[in-house]
């Protein structure tokens, strides 16, 4: 069985934060951006791309999250709101299972 890819930060006095331990680089940001639209359905409401971070504001059924790369940090998930933690809980989920069962998704 493969090592699981999400790291799932729940500070009580923080927005919840599950980072993704794979592909960390823009290039992986990229991957999982183009398989959350093509296969969850993910709208993308606001990007932001800068020198060395993106964040990019997304909804997947009325529900907004965010995708966020730090070149420091990598690419994690967060959920602005509590409605919205169970939410990139699951699409972490989604995301570990993916990689688990493709090869080549985000290495």
């Amino acid at each position: 069985m493969s090592k699981s890819i999400i790291y799932i930060d729940e500070q009580s006095d923080s927005p919840l934060r599950i980072d993704i331990c794979s592909g960390e680089d823009w290039d992986g940001f990229d991957e999982i951006i183009e398989y959350l639209i093509n296969n969850l359905e993910v709208e993308v409401l606001k990007s932001f791309d800068g020198p060395d971070a993106r964040r990019w504001i997304l909804k997947l059924k009325e529900i907004t999250f965010e995708l966020i790369h730090d070149d420091v940090s990598g690419n994690y998930l967060l959920a602005p709101t509590k409605e919205s933690e169970t939410v990139i809980k699951n699409i972490a989920n989604i995301i570990d299972n993916k990689f688990k069962d493709d090869p080549s998704f985000l290495r």
